[in-house]
């Protein structure tokens, strides 16, 4: 990947996040657009965008002729849903983006990936959703979004978990009325087994983070996968495999959903 291949006619992608430092996506997004032969013509960049500055940094990408897109990551996937030109029905649905693409007329377009890409990053290490008994932390952006994506693959039943206990509430309530067939809760989960318990939290980010979910629930659990992708093996992780317990991380989400994200934003 030499650099020479970066000229005046480069495209530019970006991911837009707060941190960034830790972003696995430049590394992703570039080592994969080469493998395509397409780095140089497409390049992408971390931006680092505290939220307050996010509406005056869209302004600008809109101005830029030669942008074609971004990943939406932390804290924006919720934020940015109301200051884009026009979202698809995935992202309206969850109520949150992870990718915007922007057209020749400068109009910014979002669609939310996190769910197909959840799913298919445990499809490729071979495990199914469909007939599982699932717990899912957290009910921000991508939380939503999984959520939504385990009901649209069949998992039998869904209990969402999350710190403020109102917006797992909310979030129960969209998916059901979505999925009238699925038994969805919200709440401190009972004492039940899950098939699948799921990190969508960004908690395991930070060495000092607490762990999102309890020993009882880690230990009631067969398969305990993450969102988080950096570190990859997050405490969580690591109590999860000294409890015996399957586990799976947060880069195969990401890996899985590099190239629609890709496509979205105009590699095709």
């Amino acid at each position: 990947m030499s650099h020479s291949a970066i000229t005046g006619r480069s495209k530019l992608l970006g991911i837009i996040a707060d941190p960034v430092a830790q972003a696995r996506s430049p590394g992703l997004a570039n080592a994969l657009l080469a493998e395509q032969k397409r780095f140089g013509e497409f390049v992408l960049l971390p931006l680092h965008v505290p939220l307050p500055s996010l509406g005056v940094v869209l302004t600008g990408l809109r101005g830029i002729q030669n942008f074609a897109g971004a990943i939406v990551s932390m804290p924006h996937k919720e934020a940015i849903v109301p200051l884009l030109d026009e979202v698809t029905l995935e992202a309206q649905t969850v109520g949150a983006v992870n990718v915007i693409r922007r057209e020749t007329s400068g109009r910014l377009i979002g669609t939310m990936l996190d769910g197909e890409g959840f799913v298919a990053g445990l499809r490729s290490a071979g495990y199914a959703v469909h007939g599982k008994a699932c717990l899912l932390v957290g009910a921000g952006g991508a939380a939503a979004a999984i959520a939504f994506a385990l009901a649209k693959y069949g998992c039998t039943s869904l209990t969402i978990s999350n710190r403020t206990e109102a917006r797992a509430l909310t979030l129960a309530a969209r998916v059901q009325a979505a999925w009238p067939g699925l038994q969805v809760q919200a709440g401190k989960p009972p004492n039940g087994r899950y098939d699948l318990a799921i990190n969508a939290t960004s908690l395991g980010m930070n060495p000092t983070d607490e762990l999102p979910m309890s020993l009882e629930m880690i230990e009631n659990s067969d398969l305990v996968a993450e969102c988080v992708v950096a570190p990859e093996i997050t405490a969580l992780l690591e109590t999860a495999r000294q409890k015996g317990r399957e586990i799976h991380t947060g880069v195969p989400m990401l890996a899985s959903q590099m190239a629609l994200m890709l496509e979205f934003m105009g590699v095709e």
